[in-house]
């Protein structure tokens, strides 16, 4: 199944390399792959799993070369020699590479000869060829909850951001949070965080929850690790339908109180202050300098050491009007229950004289985005009437519908007894209550009453 790899790798090695080096993930099968080049070529397979030490690795390799100049002598194909090592080389650490401070070293030996005899070895074992690995700074902010929506007078609406490491060192971060560009104000603004152990964007287990104080450094984040920062904020009351809050969190890469980069001492690296890029020109050994490569954010610019994300906070909010009304139906005549079965006026010109049947009507228009919660409507019928009959409609989608923040199953529309007598004080109550009126709906209560 990897027909098309060792194809591949066959080709370079038949070229000008001499060196092909296998790079992928633990288990990808670099190793099986090498072997097999080696097996169909009667190549050498030198597996520096097991090695300890760079002695043990030398002497593979001085075995290896014998070998191969076997090879090379009774054969007219050229071999590189393969190693496909398992393990991580020392000083690799995260997805971002080699850890900052890390000093590379490296040397070479020559064999050579002189009609026929072996000259000394040159090498510079003595004097290996070294660099450090700078620190390449680079994060990311990421909104978790890009885009909510919120009702006026709601407190302690939080907005989750994850901010990521991705530097070959430990950070700590600065934290700033905006709301430029709100058409709305937030009000008791706050931020805490928490390390994101698991990754799940979720406070749990051993995670804590720490609130965070403007000026100051987080804790120390490890490469590839991350944290989650909370924004919490109110919305006033009266917040009108539509206002957006924008919350805009840059983070800042700042230098940690522990770092991998042992060399990363608090004269050169003061802990809590913002990671400045080198400017004076590289220096291959020595302390690790610090690239900054952040890319750019909703607000910041890249190659700055930060980095931000914007997220939003919709406000929906009823917009209610409520009125009431009154229609003659019949003049005279007719039982209480004929009364009630109208729905419209009768033909002609009809009057409230006694006797005569009206419909009351109090009409709700919920004409905003949000939802009108925990309605509660009451009306006490005059004492000039007799009440009949009481129901609920709408010519919209839903109307009227169960409150699920209140108890019990709703709506609830309360109503006299059959034929009550209203006293104008203490009977003859409608009510409405556990129901809610979404936005672009409306509602009725329609009240039949005989006029005494």
């Amino acid at each position: 199944g990897r027909e098309a790899e060792i194809t591949a790798v066959k080709s370079l090695l038949m070229g000008p390399k001499t060196w092909v080096t296998l790079l992928g993930t633990a288990g990808v099968g670099k190793t099986r792959i090498a072997a097999e080049i080696v097996r169909r070529e009667e190549g050498v397979f030198v597996d520096i799993t097991d090695a300890k030490g760079e002695a043990s690795v030398r002497l593979d390799l001085n075995w290896a070369k014998d070998c191969t100049r076997m090879s090379l002598h009774r054969s007219t194909l050229r071999f590189g020699v393969l190693l496909a090592a398992a393990t991580a080389l020392s000083g690799v650490a995260s997805a971002a590479g080699t850890n900052a401070g890390t000093t590379v070293s490296n040397t070479f030996t020559l064999d050579y000869a002189v009609g026929g005899s072996s000259q000394p070895q040159i090498n510079n074992t003595a004097s290996p060829t070294n660099f450090t690995v700078d620190r390449k700074v680079d994060l990311t902010v990421t909104a978790l909850d890009a885009a909510q929506t919120v009702a006026p007078n709601s407190t302690d609406r939080t907005i989750r951001y994850r901010v990521t490491n991705l530097s070959n060192d430990s950070m700590a971060y600065s934290l700033v949070n905006s709301t430029a560009g709100s058409t709305y104000t937030p009000t008791n603004i706050s931020i805490s965080y928490f390390v994101d152990t698991n990754g799940d964007g979720i406070m749990n287990g051993a995670e804590t929850l720490q609130s965070y104080t403007a000026g100051t450094a987080t804790v120390d984040v490890p490469a590839d690790q991350s944290i989650v920062v909370i924004v919490e904020s109110d919305v006033p009351a009266g917040t009108a339908d539509g206002a957006v809050g924008t919350f805009t969190l840059t983070a800042d890469s700042l230098y940690p109180v522990t770092s991998v980069d042992a060399g990363c001492t608090p004269a050169l690296c003061p802990a809590g202050t913002a990671i400045v890029g080198d400017s004076n020109g590289n220096s291959l050994t020595g302390a690790s300098e610090s690239v900054l490569a952040d890319g750019a954010g909703s607000t910041d610019a890249a190659n700055q050491g930060d980095h931000s994300a914007a997220a939003t906070l919709t406000v929906l909010a009823p917009t209610l009007t409520a009125v009431k009304s009154v229609v003659v139906f019949r003049t005279l005549g007719g039982t209480d229950a004929s009364c009630a079965a109208l729905n419209a006026p009768a033909s002609g010109d009809q009057y409230p004289t006694p006797g005569a049947c009206v419909q009351y009507v109090i009409a709700l228009n919920n004409t905003g985005g949000g939802v009108a919660r925990a309605l509660d409507i009451k009306d006490r019928l005059p004492a000039q009437v007799r009440y009949v009959a009481a129901s609920l409609t709408t010519s919209s989608g839903t109307g009227f519908v169960d409150d699920p923040l209140i108890a019990g199953a709703g709506p609830t529309l309360t109503t006299p007894a059959a034929a009550e007598n209203c006293d104008g004080t203490t009977n003859c109550f409608v009510n409405l209550t556990n129901a809610q009126l979404a936005g672009a709906q409306n509602g009725q209560i329609r009240i039949w009453a005989i006029v005494r």
